[in-house]
């Protein structure tokens, strides 16, 4: 169907995931300022009739409605707690029920910490003055707040890199 992603910046991953499936379409959220990056990245890819975008903030409006799947991709270890909480309550009023979110970022080892990905983006999160990395567990705790179900996070071949979330919309 179509694959929202959201602080997709100038569209680099949206852009993998529609040249790998084919027919599906894109939207992309990022600030206006973004926008032409998007635009020119995505018009240079061939993919400029298979995507719409979206230029606002996430933390001021609500998140575009029209996808089948939410990535979020980076995003949430950038924003505090209380940031993240009220964009997973937008991204669940956003999707249709049964409808997918997929989470890839850095990613605490949690109560077995990855030493090397740890530290690294903890001191990360502590130099940009915002954002801390969380554990799977804690993301998926977060999302099962705002109303998600049928979290899953499969093992990551490089953990210290990024590993993913899933989980959907109670049908």
């Amino acid at each position: 169907g179509t694959l929202l992603d959201v602080g997709g910046g100038s569209g680099v991953f949206l852009a993998a995931a529609l040249k790998r499936y084919g027919g599906m379409r894109g939207m992309l959220l990022d600030l206006p300022d973004v926008m032409p990056a998007a635009e020119e990245r995505l018009g240079r890819e061939g993919l400029t009739g298979r995507v719409a975008l979206h230029g606002g903030s996430f933390r001021e409006g609500a998140v575009p409605e029209g996808a089948d799947a939410i990535s979020l991709i980076r995003v949430l270890y950038d924003h505090d707690d209380d940031t993240v909480r009220a964009l997973l309550a937008k991204v669940h009023d956003a999707l249709p029920e049964g409808g997918r979110l997929v989470i890839s970022e850095p990613m605490s080892g949690g109560r077995r910490p990855e030493r090397a990905g740890d530290v690294y983006f903890a001191f990360y999160t502590m130099a940009m003055g915002t954002g801390r990395v969380r554990s799977a567990e804690r993301i998926g705790e977060m999302c099962r707040e705002a109303g998600f179900g049928n979290i899953r996070a499969p093992k990551a071949r490089r953990p210290f890199i990024t590993s993913v979330l899933t989980c959907a919309k109670p049908d």
